[in-house]
């Protein structure tokens, strides 16, 4: 049913998501505009959709031939997807999806969310869930996948970028435990123990009698 149609290794239109397709200048389908319109009214996001979104519950709203279904962690809205309609003939229609995502926990979470990675398993599963319900066939949550593995292994940077925000929001989590631990001599709050830099360290660490083993201890009383 669509006239583009961009296929990869993948066995999805990956090109038709991003290379000038349906988040760039949008996919054409083979259906008037209120029959587009009427197909992705009857839509819900799958659970997939809004999981990856951040969020558990979603709310449609329409203006026009704009359908926006925005995505709820609790009463906060976390991420919000849009599909904008442009009649292209009598039974011709242009279909730009866009993913808009929120604010999660002011902090760390946002900035995964927002990274090109994070988007795209977002983006990938809600194109699913918009293609099949405009081609008139069931969700297939593994196209989805594939797609977005595709993306991924075509754009190594977006995985670097992903660890790049881990390593650091890891490295918070260390900074306040130690500060948390920080005067009284105990390591046992660090998340990053010092390990032993040589062989010598090593042996000698592991041959070190255990304080636990060596404490005072105090007799139990005879019956």
């Amino acid at each position: 049913m669509k006239a583009l149609t961009v296929i990869t290794a993948s066995g999805l239109a990956v090109g038709g998501l991003y290379a000038g397709g349906a988040f760039a200048r949008g996919e054409v389908y083979d259906l008037s505009l209120n029959d587009a319109r009427m197909r992705l009214e009857a839509i819900e996001l799958t659970p997939e959709s809004r999981a990856v979104a951040g969020g558990s519950t979603s709310t449609f709203a329409e203006a026009g031939n704009e359908l926006t279904w925005n995505v709820l962690a609790g009463s906060r809205a976390v991420g919000s997807f849009r599909a904008s309609l442009t009649a292209e003939g009598p039974k011709r229609t242009r279909v730009l999806l866009s993913y808009r995502n929120g604010s999660i926990d002011g902090g760390f979470g946002d900035r995964l969310m927002s990274t090109r990675f994070m988007r795209s398993y977002a983006e990938t599963s809600f194109y699913e869930r918009v293609d099949a319900a405009l081609d008139g066939r069931p969700v297939d949550p593994n196209r989805a996948m594939q797609a977005f593995a595709a993306n991924a292994a075509a754009h190594p940077e977006q995985i670097k970028e992903v660890g790049l925000v881990t390593r650091e929001m890891f490295a918070s989590v260390d900074d306040q435990l130690k500060a948390s631990g920080a005067g009284n001599g105990d390591d046992s709050g660090h998340l990053y123990a010092r390990q032993p830099t040589s062989a010598r360290e090593s042996m000698a660490a592991a041959t070190q009698p255990n304080p636990a083993a060596t404490r005072p201890t105090t007799s139990l009383p005879n019956d």
